[in-house]
């Protein structure tokens, strides 16, 4: 992965950690987001891109580090709607794999504020309770009709979040997003994670915060009270200038 190039390679395992290792090669930590990040959980979706978290004063870095390494700039020609999709945040900036596929860069600040900044984390272990490996042992095989599962154990550039970060993450982005046309992603997105992973080794309701754990567990139980526990949470989170500002 050393010598990549981008030449036209399919969207799979191999483009993503070869994309990885490229920006932790010349210094950016990150880690993937996005619907490809969802079927490395096991879950089933369709998958447009391979996006990315990345640390706030390097965006631009890494943008710069992959059109170097060949992905596409943006252009009209492409038709393309990502800078102004309403259904989910657009990226802070991407390019492209062809016309359909892209790789999408996030600023850290407008996805995973709570946890640690990416230069903290110790990746030479697998004891941090924020990230794990996507070779991980504890995501799901590769199942036919299911999400890809974890990488193979040679493709271990790829960091993403823990399940249970994951999840808190979702929760607070709805929070954030309360309202907003992205409302409704955010759920579906927790839906996902509560039908595919709540209750295995990599995901506990117990395991969340507990501030999280109310409004967590009546989603999962379709309790019509998990909005009254939504709008406690996200008073709580105000109060206390947790909540992020909506990128805009």
């Amino acid at each position: 992965m050393t010598d990549f190039h981008f030449g036209g390679q399919p969207l799979d395992n191999n483009l993503v950690a070869s994309i990885s290792h490229a920006l932790h090669t010349a210094g950016i930590p990150n880690l993937l987001w996005g619907n490809y990040l969802l079927t490395v959980y096991g879950v089933p979706t369709i998958v447009d891109d391979a996006a990315f978290i990345v640390p706030d004063t390097l965006i631009e870095t890494a943008y710069t580090v992959l059109a170097d390494k060949g992905f596409i700039p943006c252009a009209p020609s492409f038709n393309c709607a990502r800078p102004h999709t309403r259904r989910c945040p657009p990226p802070t900036s991407h390019l492209h794999i062809d016309e359909n596929l892209a790789v999408s860069l996030y600023r850290k600040s407008d996805t995973l504020w709570t946890i640690p900044d990416l230069e903290d984390f110790d990746l030479s272990g697998d004891a941090d309770p924020d990230v794990i490996l996507a070779c991980d042992r504890r995501l799901p095989q590769p199942v036919p009709g299911r999400g890809r599962g974890r990488f193979s154990s040679a493709l271990d550039a790829v960091w993403i979040p823990s399940a249970v970060r994951y999840c808190e993450a979702l929760i607070l982005l709805l929070c954030r997003d309360y309202g907003s046309p992205y409302e409704d992603y955010w759920v579906v997105l927790l839906t996902y994670m509560l039908e595919f992973l709540d209750g295995t080794e990599l995901l506990d309701g117990d395991r969340l915060g507990e501030e999280y754990r109310p409004f967590y567990r009546a989603l999962g139980q379709a309790d019509p009270k998990m909005y009254t526990h939504l709008d406690a949470l996200r008073q709580d989170l105000s109060k206390g200038g947790i909540l992020s500002v909506r990128p805009g």
